[in-house]
């Protein structure tokens, strides 16, 4: 059988409540693991604890010569439709972006994941092409989803060699932590990722059921969030991450991202 080549794990929903140190510890053991930062209006503006939390973060990794493209930020709520619609960065988003060493992906929950899933995709694309074409300090993911797809695909007969700046990621719960009926595999010629309900305890059997559908011709990454969760706090476990990522790296299917595209 083909095998899947996997190029990261992504550990999502770290925030101001877990130590720095730690979490530089973590990267650091852990070099093809992406953390995953939630960031918004509400809770990331200019002088907010995790906006504090984050440029702290970055400077930490820079002084222990960590490379810090393994941050990646979730952009929910307004900043996320505002940079679709408008085609340019909030300010703060824009800080993090230039302060980060390496370049650093931008994940754009914008149409069908979580706040508006009741939403058919409208919204115009000419400043979200230009804003795409000129920005060089990041890469962007767009979740792909029933009320996404034909967003998706309208960016792709706009926006020739789309695959250089933005990533697909599946996930038909948006965001909310429910294990996919069916995967899917539609654009193919983007690194894809896929979410929904992933733990230690149900990645490997999910990995085998991504791994029918991709037929092992694709590049991709698992993420996930809610199951990784302290039980007590509104963040990340490290440990629970730890053990995610060392269940999927267990299946051999592992590849570097210099291999891909």
């Amino acid at each position: 059988m083909d095998k899947l080549k996997i190029v990261k794990v992504s550990c999502c929903g770290a925030n101001e409540l877990l130590d720095i140190d730690e979490v530089v510890n973590f990267i650091k053991n852990n070099p093809n693991v992406e953390v995953g930062i939630g960031v918004s209006r509400e809770k990331c503006s200019l002088g907010m604890p995790r906006f504090k939390w984050i440029l702290g973060l970055q400077e930490r990794l820079k002084e222990n010569k960590i490379n810090t493209s393994q941050i990646a930020l979730h952009v929910n709520g307004i900043w996320s439709k505002e940079v679709v619609e408008k085609g340019y960065l909030p300010e703060e988003l824009s800080w993090l972006i230039q302060n980060n060493q390496g370049a650093m992906r931008v994940q754009l929950n914008v149409v069908g994941s979580g706040y508006d899933i009741n939403e058919t995709p409208s919204l115009p694309l000419s400043k979200l092409i230009n804003f795409l074409s000129k920005e060089q300090l990041a890469k962007f993911i767009i979740p792909a989803n029933k009320y996404s797809f034909s967003f998706i695909k309208r960016l792709e007969q706009n926006f020739e060699d789309s695959h250089d700046k933005y990533d697909l990621l599946y996930d038909s719960s948006f965001g909310m932590g429910k294990s996919a009926e069916n995967y899917v595999s539609y654009f193919p010629n983007h690194l894809q990722g896929y979410a929904g309900g992933l733990s230690d305890e149900n990645v490997q059997d999910e990995l085998i059921k991504i791994n029918d559908v991709q037929k092992g011709l694709a590049y991709i990454w698992v993420d996930a969030e809610n199951k990784l969760k302290k039980d007590n706090l509104n963040t990340l476990d490290l440990a629970k991450a730890q053990k995610f990522a060392n269940k999927a790296f267990e299946m051999n299917y592992f590849t570097t991202l210099e291999e891909s595209f």
